[in-house]
């Protein structure tokens, strides 16, 4: 999209790019943008939520009033499109807490009520079992990592390995219940040991030596969630 906006700007069109990752942004630097710090997919925040909608909108507009050399790079921080209007809610059951494989195997019989309940799941891309993702990860950085199947590099499958943990964490949380999508997120990335392996991986991806692991780094946790969990 960045690109496109500046293909877009010398035809003479305004653009304004709605940014889920700062550092696409910062790279490609298109004229003007505005960082949100919601989850991936959701670029205007809480699904539903009008009033966080607009907000975002308005903040978005705001950046054609800019002057001065550009490009303009304006960060969306508004508590208040951030807070919860559903009831309060808690995981159903209380998970174990020895490790992220036990916290991983008491999570697993919720999951499968929640699997029942929707009668679908997207957990699965990796090519690991629920098991398998949480140990790819928990050892990639180990001296024994575990081993890569053939078929897929390294770090894509550690992409698609966290990608199926939050899926499936994500998924049991709807077992019960219709939690909001900000409450399912604060309970994967500040209650749960899944979360903070995940956000251990992210920060020592962005320092690795290795290029391919850096691009992944920023796209992996929300930024909001990093900063809550510190």
């Amino acid at each position: 999209m960045s690109g496109l906006a500046h293909f877009f700007e010398k035809e003479g069109l305004a653009t304004i790019i709605v940014a889920l990752v700062r550092e696409h942004v910062e790279q490609m630097r298109p004229p003007r943008s505005l960082w949100v710090p919601f989850e991936l997919g959701r670029p205007f925040g809480e699904p539903g939520n009008a009033t966080q909608h607009s907000r975002v909108l308005l903040g978005a507009l705001t950046l054609l009033d800019g002057s001065g050399p550009g490009p303009i790079l304006k960060d969306f921080n508004d508590e208040k499109s951030m807070t919860d209007t559903a009831d309060n809610w808690q995981f159903p059951i209380t998970l174990e807490s020895d490790s992220v494989k036990s916290e991983l195997r008491s999570l697993i019989p919720v999951w499968k009520k929640a699997r029942r309940r929707h009668g679908r799941s997207t957990v699965g891309i990796s090519g690991l079992s629920p098991e398998q993702a949480i140990e790819f990860i928990d050892r990639y950085h180990s001296a024994k990592p575990a081993p890569n199947p053939k078929g897929m590099s390294v770090v894509a499958r550690a992409r698609f390995a966290i990608d199926d943990i939050k899926a499936l964490y994500l998924e049991a949380a709807t077992a019960v219940g219709n939690p909001t999508s900000n409450q399912l997120q604060n309970w994967l990335w500040q209650q749960t040991i899944a979360g903070a392996m995940i956000l251990k991986f992210q920060e020592k991806a962005r320092t690795s030596e290795n290029k391919n692991l850096q691009l992944i780094a920023g796209s992996l946790v929300p930024a909001e969630r990093v900063i809550s969990r510190c």
